[in-house]
């Protein structure tokens, strides 16, 4: 006796009860008089054997899911967000786009009792100042470098309004983002007004950051220069080791490496590459063609 479940027939109508009729499952079979065990094997087979054929329709923001599959495959990553863009978009329009993307995200990402640490520059600055409605739960965000002063893109600064953003509290970090030497920075960072803040670096559920790239020692654009926390001649100088970018105030090369930078980057006041590495969920917000071989890095 041949079985149901291979009567073509039978999968057909089966199918068509469910995808065009929106009977249940259990529905069916008390129609069809078999069980909805059998229902359910029928459903399955009216995909193998090419009768039903569901097809996602992808909206905008989702048009580029083949290449986030791709790109998560090659580089091991858990996630990856490609904002969608168009030729005749300005570089305004890119720009909003991508921070709606990253706080679309992170809307759905974040949740309550979350340790989330933030890093400098505009592009977290910007994503905190999105016109996209979020929800509010109660995070901490931590600033994941130091820095002074009442510009908005200061870590400090971007954790607040990130709080004004998701809900929650932001915590203060007082200390300069770059010290003279090392040495007087360690000793800073022993005082009881400003070490708190690595008891909150071991709590961090999230570390989220830009990325600054080099381009023939030219940072005058760049945050890190407009800040202060470096100059002109020395990004030239970085630029000659083979320096590619800047990521949480560190510089690194096009491999991803950072010792040959240790001049500067042992004097920078912000969470620790191998506590940063530590955290469970890390993020690069970033955007344009040029920044391809720095994401990489």
């Amino acid at each position: 006796m041949r079985k149901i479940v291979n009567d073509h027939r039978l999968i057909y109508k089966c199918c068509s009860l469910y995808y065009e009729d929106n009977l249940g499952q259990s529905q069916i079979a008390d129609y069809l008089g078999i069980s909805k065990s059998s229902v359910s094997r029928m459903l399955q087979m009216g995909r193998e054997f090419g009768i039903v054929e569901i097809k996602v329709h992808h909206v905008n923001q989702y048009m580029y899911d083949d290449l986030e599959r791709e790109l998560m495959e090659k580089y091991r990553l858990r996630d990856v967000i490609v904002a969608e863009s168009s030729p005749l978009d300005s570089k305004e329009d890119r720009i909003t786009k991508l921070n709606e993307r990253a706080a679309d995200y992170l809307d759905r990402l974040l949740k309550d009792g979350d340790y989330v640490g933030v890093s400098v520059g505009s592009t977290l600055r910007n994503i905190a100042h999105t016109s996209l409605e979020c929800g509010k739960r109660n995070c901490t965000f931590v600033p994941i470098v130091g820095g002074l002063g009442t510009d908005e893109v200061q870590s400090g600064q971007v954790a607040e309004a990130f709080a004004r953003k998701f809900g929650g509290k932001h915590i203060p970090f007082f200390s300069p983002a770059v010290f003279s030497n090392e040495r007087l920075m360690q000793e800073f960072l022993k005082e009881d007004s400003v070490n708190y803040i690595f008891d909150y670096f071991k709590k961090l559920n999230t570390v989220i950051s830009g990325i600054s790239r080099m381009s023939s020692g030219n940072l005058s654009h760049l945050t890190i220069e407009r800040l202060g926390f470096v100059t002109e001649e020395m990004a030239a100088r970085y630029a000659a080791q083979g320096a590619a970018a800047n990521l949480v105030l560190r510089f690194i090369d096009g491999e991803g490496n950072a010792e040959a930078f240790d001049e500067f980057n042992s004097r920078v006041a912000a969470i620790s590459m191998e506590q940063y590495r530590k955290t469970a969920n890390r993020l690069l917000v970033t955007g344009g063609a040029g920044k391809k071989e720095v994401i990489k890095a």
